[in-house]
């Protein structure tokens, strides 16, 4: 729709890479050497692999999802015949890792025994032999474990894309009465967030079965080498497995709390987003924020539980090895058993090993499992809420004769019946749809588009059909792509089109013309014009049946007739259209009127809803003809040439350029992304967010205690190792001094770790609580803070940034604050302080050791600057695209029932997938290069271990508790590079989306500060002087020059061409740009004046009437100011307490008309009781009886207060003390109704003489009728009215 075509891109180099490339990542090499020159850019991003294409994975999953989805557990299943055989597949590649695991404790073992003084059956040479398989079975493993990883991270892109794109397609199948069914903020939160929880379940899943088979074998290998003592480890691990399968299960049900959580608060921010000019004309800011805020104190609760368990689950696992671990050596103490160097490294190797699996691979398996169990059913249940609710569309092929026949159709929504055995044929001309507010007519026509189920009866429709929405609905793209709707180009038609919609005049006054980018909802054109560009679309295409909602009603009477003329009556005149309009001139124009009633009325009226005559309804006399032109001299439906103005709608069809043939391409959605690292004021305003440097280093403080309690139980193992030794070479003297000392400081020594042990417990325990109270005040301070200035932000900010990128930054971006960067700036902390102390320990048994250190750590903050250029910019690209996929899906949302219409859905779902496979070839770019730099790191790392090991078997002279010692904190230093580096570099990337959310925390905000007077305004009195407003702080200005004077108590009466400046002139009421010039309100200039006092003491009804997903109270009195009784009395005023029940209920989405949307933004301003009132636009889209409504309740309860009335319908504004004529955004005319009226040459009076044109008309065309025959011409006059 938006003519963003696929840029052409370079082909992935892993198409053409070979095995070795493949499995060692050098085919990344291209990016590093881009990222080592300059920022990767959008530009440099590859084309997407084939395995990645959205359409590719979409088709498969729609297959599969088609054949199983009436199973109990379908979306399991489906992703189980799409990848469960190859993830097994890939699965076997861990045997390697298991391999290892078990063996490497044996090699260590054996290398400690090679160091016991006075051993014989190990010679150099075998120690070199254990230290080459070492050093194979390292290489091995760092192969299999990478490619492993990365794999499965490509196999979550598959399933990430196949749902998305599967999601999207069951969308545009979805009838807009089902929509309340689904919200934005269910679908944003499950492809942001639910969908990332597979991204750490494959590799967490597979350490966790691999890491269950490793525990038992290895329980199985130390009660081969120290008997039943091992049993003590068995039962802690036999007892500590199934609690962390029951952690799991509650993790899930809690992540399944959250995502509802996060799904409502996500909807809450959209719904105020979209709506907020409305929301700042109302000062609804505080109870907005707090509704969200509080919405998000909910997720973060859970969140928090979520955080605890898990954190308990890693510490208990850390708990729980210590704790085995000493029980089994005293064990063995206890009952007399020698322990070795040998047998005691085996079993610090064995637990070694076993750490990493009860601290980071079973917590982390179970909870991401249970993430996963949660993503997958919110995933079933969202597919499966679609694929009920979904249908065909009702498009057909073009064709010569056109016709809708409804046959006994009735119509039932929410088991409120709209229509009953309705039965009608239709087959060209215009049909005009008129009726009371709430009666049907929207529904009307989209029964025919199949949008509502026919409860009974049958509907046919033959002929491509052409749908305009009552409420406009704009895409984020050019005007003229919104337009042509992935049409292509027809000058002459387009042009033709633009004449008729009387677009050339507003074209002209912007300074792009069609190529000005509309954005979300529009907000930066007109209701007019938004309302005849969404026109436009449908008459561009060349279809037989027009359904067109009453899309008149925002126009001026000059244009509006332009548009009657020229379009309804010209232009498609031989095709069949369903007009649903309140122009009463159109009735006499029309072929068939079709006048609804409410239901309680409409069986009585169901014969008649159509006026037949002899039971054919294209024989009507020719003077009600579908044809423009009457045989009647006297009657003419065209308009007097006195009143068509060359200055108001001149065709400038001539002078118009030709236009390109194909749309320019704009990038709607893009990002400027920042370039080079994350600043470091980023990571200082992350820790004063959490409680300051004060907090962070109490926090550091802990941290640096636990691993003291670490560094020293290790070396306290170390010593033991010793003694022992010592022990078993003196324990055969009886009585013996030495030994007696030996035995009395192992006892020593074992207190010692017994106390190190027991505070190492309490102190992680400590440190999990306090870094994540820390995590939780950031998460909730950070959203805090952008919601406080993205609300408080100037219309500047939303009329330039799309939906889909602010909900982006409140999705993806605040999920990586509240979930990825807690975890990994633990871990990062702790590995800091790891490593401090493996290199303390290590260099403490050999000083020699701390070259080979050096070097490595040199190595790795070289490779990781070499990273982390074209890692950074990657991830926020990975960020950014995920942009367009969220803004075009909330822009498809709320167009359904218009593509369907237009059969437009191949169209759409083809740019979705553009901008989807965007997106993939950004995930896979940073996730191919962040494991080419893990994957040499671990390479590093593995050699390191082995010059560590060579260089103590060159120089035998060491206890083997000091090489035991080294060994096991250069294995430590490993799992530093394995683990450490990633979280490093994970947490600086990740840290991008912490930088994203924060530039939303800087965002200018309206000023607050200004006077508050008391009792003010108590007069009404409204100055004007010289005011001129500007949208974007330009030289382009929307009014200009504006002067007028409102009195006290007096009724202002704006009026003017759509798109002249009128509903400006309320916004520089509310202050809602900057202006230049001076308005004053009872002798104040409203810049003194704070926006919260001013707009609070203006009553408005804005065009589009604000109605939200809360309580029918809320919405009325959001402040909790006014009874129950007041609210009922405004309801009874407006006739809406026939309608509504209940002032508690929440109301849900087209729920009600627009019409009583009107009606409930005016009762809202009838409890408001204000002494200035603005009305804009109010009577659009009702019906006769409820503009008299209307127009007698502003005239009774507001007779006291100064009221500024915009209208199109010049009833509204006669009765007025003054009318304000405006044009291009000047005054051309300003006074009394009745003074404008003596004007012949002024527009005011050309608007009035059309007003008696129109009524004189029909007049004439009634007497001609009831001349001719006045039983059919009474039957039509009833039907009409």
């Amino acid at each position: 729709m938006n003519g963003e075509k696929a840029e052409e891109r370079r082909n992935n180099p892993r198409q053409s890479a070979s095995l070795i490339s493949r499995i060692t990542f050098w085919y990344t090499y291209d990016l590093f050497k881009i990222g080592y020159k300059r920022e990767v850019e959008e530009k440099d991003l590859y084309e997407v692999l084939p395995q990645f294409n959205t359409s590719e994975l979409g088709d498969h999953m729609e297959r599969e999802w088609n054949q199983n989805k009436e199973h109990r557990n379908a979306m399991f299943l489906v992703l189980w015949k799409m990848y469960g055989k190859y993830y097994c597949t890939l699965s076997v590649t861990m045997l390697f890792t298991i391999v290892l695991n078990v063996v490497r404790p044996i090699i260590f073992g054996k290398l400690v025994f090679f160091f016991t003084p006075g051993q014989q059956s190990l010679t150099k040479a075998d120690a070199l032999l254990y230290t080459a398989i070492l050093l194979v079975l390292q290489l091995v493993d760092v192969i299999c474990r990478q490619n492993y990883i990365f794999l499965t991270e490509n196999l979550i892109i598959k399933i990430r894309t196949a749902f998305c794109s599967l999601i999207f397609r069951k969308f545009l199948t979805l009838p807009v009465s089902c929509l309340h069914h689904v919200s934005y903020g269910n679908v944003a939160n499950l492809i942001t967030r639910d969908i990332g929880a597979f991204d750490q379940f494959f590799l967490h899943f597979t350490y966790g079965w691999s890491g269950i088979i490793v525990t038992l074998i290895s329980c199985y290998n130390m009660y081969r080498r120290i008997g039943w003592p091992a049993a003590v480890a068995i039962l802690a691990f036999a007892v500590f497995i199934p609690l962390q399968v029951l952690a799991g299960i509650w993790i899930a049900s809690l992540k399944r709390e959250t995502s509802k959580k996060t799904d409502k608060r996500l909807q809450k921010f959209k719904e105020v987003c979209s709506n907020i000019r409305s929301t700042k004309m109302y000062v609804w800011e505080k109870y907005v924020k707090n509704k969200i805020s509080l919405a998000r104190k909910e997720e973060m609760t859970i969140l928090f539980k979520i955080f605890i368990l898990l954190f308990l689950s890693i510490a208990t696992g850390i708990i729980v090895v210590n704790v085995t671990f000493y029980f089994v050596v005293m064990i063995n103490i206890w009952i007399d058993q020698i322990i070795t160097a040998e047998v005691m490294y085996f079993i610090n190797g064995t637990f070694l090993t076993l750490t990493f699996i009860m601290t980071i691979s079973f917590p982390f398996a179970t909870f991401s499992l249970s993430q996963a169990i949660t993503a997958i059913k919110r995933m079933q249940t969202l597919a499966h809420t679609l694929e009920t609710h979904s249908k065909g569309t009702c498009r057909t092929l073009k064709t010569e004769t056109p016709e809708v026949e409804f046959s006994n159709v009735t119509v039932i929504i929410d088991n409120k019946t709209i229509f009953e055995n309705v039965s009608i044929h239709v087959f060209s001309g215009l049909t005009l749809i008129t009726g009371p507010t709430g009666s049907g007519k929207s529904v009307f026509l989209l029964t025919i588009l199949k949008e509502f189920e026919i409860s009974d009866g049958k509907l046919f429709v033959q002929g491509r059909l052409s749908y305009a929405s009552q409420e406009p609905w704009l895409f984020p793209a050019s005007i003229k792509q919104n337009i042509l709707f992935g049409n292509n180009y027809n000058h002459k038609r387009y042009q033709e089109v633009l004449h008729v919609c009387d677009l050339n005049y507003d074209l002209d006054l912007l300074e792009n013309g069609d190529s000005t980018v509309v954005v979300d909802g529009g907000v930066n054109l007109s209701k007019g014009q938004r309302s005849r560009i969404n026109l436009a679309r449908a008459i561009y295409q060349n279809s037989d049946i027009y359904l067109i909602d009453d899309c008149l009603s925002s126009l001026d009477p000059l244009v509006s007739n332009h548009i009657i003329t020229n379009c309804i009556l010209k232009l498609l005149r031989n095709k069949l259209v369903f007009l649903v309009s309140h122009h009463s001139d159109l009735k006499h124009h029309a072929a068939n009127i079709l006048n609804l009633h409410n239901h309680s009325d409409l069986k009585h009226h169901a014969a008649n809803i159509l006026n037949l005559h002899n039971g054919n309804v294209n024989t009507r006399k020719n003077y009600l003809s579908d044809d423009v032109e009457s045989d009647n001299p006297n009657i003419t439906p065209r308009i007097p040439n006195t009143l068509i103005t060359t200055d108001i709608t001149t065709s400038i069809d001539s002078e118009r350029e030709k236009l390109n043939e194909t749309t320019k391409t704009n990038k709607i959605y893009g990002e400027i992304n920042k370039s080079g690292s994350v600043p470091l004021k980023v990571y200082t305003e992350y820790i004063r967010l959490g409680g300051g440097a004060a907090t962070f280093l109490i926090i550091f403080c802990i941290f640096i205690v636990t691993q003291l309690l670490v560094s020293y139980k290790d070396k306290l193992i170390s010593n033991w190792v010793n003694l022992e030794d010592k022990i078993s070479r003196n324990n055969h003297t009886v009585g013996n001094v030495s030994y007696l000392h030996l035995v009395e400081d192992r006892n020593h020594l074992l207190r010692h770790y017994t106390g190190a042990v027991v505070g190492l417990s309490v102190a992680i325990l400590i440190r999990g609580w306090a870094l994540f109270q820390f995590s939780r005040r950031i998460s909730l301070s950070l959203h805090k803070r952008m919601l406080n200035c993205v609300i408080g932000a100037s219309l500047q900010f939303f009329d330039t940034t799309f939906l889909g990128n602010i909900v982006n930054r409140f999705s993806k971006d605040l999920d990586s604050v509240d979930e990825n960067i807690p975890f990994p700036l633990n871990n990062l902390i702790s590995i800091v302080f790891e490593t401090v102390g493996s290199i303390v320990l290590i260099s403490s048994t050999n000083r020699r050791l701390l070259l080979p250190i050096a070097l490595l750590f040199v190595s790795l903050i070289f490779l990781r600057c070499v990273y982390i250029k074209s890692g950074r910019p990657l991830k926020r690209l990975d960020v950014s695209t995920k942009s367009p996929v969220l803004g075009y899906l909330n822009a498809t949302l709320e167009g359904v029932p218009t593509i369907k219409a237009f059969g437009a859905q191949k169209i759409v779902t083809k740019e979705f997938e553009t901008h989807h496979n965007l997106y993939n070839s950004a995930s896979y770019s940073y996730t191919a290069n962040l494991k080419a730099f893990v994957f040499v790191a671990d390479v590093f790392a593995s050699i390191f271990i082995v010059v560590v090991i060579l260089q103590f078997i060159f120089d035998r002279d060491v206890l083997p508790g000091n090489f035991g010692l080294a060994i096991s904190q250069s294995y430590a230093i490993y799992n530093v590079i394995f683990y450490g580096m990633q979280k490093w570099v994970d947490l600086e990337t990740q840290m991008t989306s912490a930088e994203r959310a924060m530039e939303y925390t800087t965002i200018q905000k309206e000023s607050e500060s200004g006077l508050e007077i008391e009792n003010w305004p108590n007069l009404g009195e409204i100055k004007y002087e010289n005011v001129c407003l500007s949208m974007n702080k330009s030289d382009s200005y929307i009014l200009k020059n504006i002067n007028f004077h409102i009195k006290p108590n007096e009724k202002l009466g704006i009026v003017g061409r759509t798109g002249a400046g009128k509903s400006s002139i309320i916004s520089a009421l509310f202050r809602l740009y900057e202006i230049k010039g001076r308005i004053t309100l009872d002798g104040v200039d409203i810049k003194t004046l704070s926006l919260h006092f001013l707009r609070s003491n203006i009553s408005v009804i804005p065009q589009d009437p604000l109605l939200l997903s809360e309580t029918l109270r809320d919405n009325i009195d959001p402040e909790q100011v006014h009874t129950d009784e007041e609210i009922w009395n405004a309801l009874r005023t407006v006739g809406m307490n026939k309608i509504i029940s209940t002032l508690n209920a929440n109301i849900k989405k087209f729920e009600f008309s627009c019409s009583q949307n009107r009606l409930l933004c005016l009762a809202r301003v009838l409890i408001k009781k204000k002494k200035i009132l603005a009305v804009d636009e109010i009577v659009e889209h009702v019906d006769t009886k409820t503009e008299n409504l209307i127009y007698n309740i502003i005239n009774e309860h507001f007779k006291f207060c100064t009221v500024i009335k915009i209208a199109h319908r010049l009833k509204f504004v006669l009765d007025c003390d003054k009318v304000l004529v405006l044009d291009n955004g000047s005054v051309v005319e300003y006074d009394s109704p009745e003074t404008l009226l003596k004007n012949q040459n002024g527009l005011f009076y050309k608007i009035y003489q059309l007003l008696l044109w129109t009524l004189e008309y029909q007049l004439k065309c009634l007497l001609l009728v009831l001349l001719d025959c006045p039983k059919q011409s009474m039957s039509i006059f009833h039907a009409g009215n």
